[in-house]
């Protein structure tokens, strides 16, 4: 599938158009949707390239993302008069040393990961469909606070393609985590030290922190559904990582 502009009714916002924290939350899902590339960059130097089904979804599932995020960001730009305030940047020297570690950390991370092996494929399902279950909920939540009937029909188109790839995110993580204890610990290790949404890892703290705020601050019921979503994962227990993400970003809407 490519892109979605065709089928979308963008012009609806001319005359219903969507509130600036809902465009606000809408950039932060383009920059989750966008990042992929530089994941899968990540992902692709460890033992999961071996998998040949998994790459070959992983080729689709990028090709998807982008589209998604195309989507998404042509919902933004069909408001130009409003005006979204600027993330907050780091300073330069801040800047200077996020800039070594962007380019240390895919040598850092690729040592690691093939030291731990065909165990990573795992990790890397499990990250997925927890990234998947995030920005599923974020989308309806989009839609939830801002009920614009243009906007809900395209969160509607949308979650049919993330659904799909869900699909594929969760039997793979179910069926590789059942294999060993040690696979279930080696995830449940990485999986805590993931910041979520995965894509949008590079994004400034400030936005992050609005749409935990935004979306998640509010509602939780959706934080817990997520959470018991991680803790069916099989050596996933009790690991709340939606609740402490939440709990991190309190008081970020500013």
């Amino acid at each position: 599938m490519g892109s979605h502009r065709a089928t979308m009714d963008f012009s609806a916002f001319a005359e219903h158009p969507l509130h600036a924290d809902t465009l606000r939350a809408l950039r932060l899902l383009v920059a989750a949707e966008s990042g992929t590339m530089g994941h899968l960059r990540n992902v692709l130097v460890t033992a999961t390239h071996k998998d040949a089904r998994v790459t070959a979804f992983l080729g689709t599932w990028a090709f998807e993302k982008f589209w998604i995020a195309d989507a998404l960001q042509h919902v933004v730009d069909a408001h130009p008069a409003v005006v979204l305030p600027a993330p907050v940047r780091q300073s330069r020297i801040g800047a200077f040393f996020g800039e070594i570690r962007d380019r240390v950390r895919p040598i850092t991370g690729s040592i690691r990961a093939n030291r731990i092996g065909e165990d990573m494929i795992a990790v890397h399902m499990t990250v997925g469909t927890i990234d998947e279950w995030l920005t599923e909920a974020a989308l309806e939540r989009v839609a939830e606070l801002d009920p614009n009937p243009a906007l809900r029909s395209i969160v509607d188109t949308l979650l049919q393609v993330k659904a799909r790839q869900l699909e594929f995110f969760e039997a793979q993580a179910r069926d590789r985590l059942a294999t060993s204890e040690r696979t279930r610990a080696v995830v449940a290790r990485q999986i805590v030290r993931t910041g979520w949404p995965v894509g949008a890892s590079a994004e400034a703290a400030s936005e992050t922190a609005f749409f935990y705020d935004y979306l998640f601050a509010g509602a939780p019921t959706t934080v817990a559904a997520i959470d018991d979503r991680i803790s069916s994962l099989p050596g996933q227990e009790g690991l709340s990582l939606m609740s402490r993400a939440v709990a991190a970003h309190r008081g970020g809407r500013a």
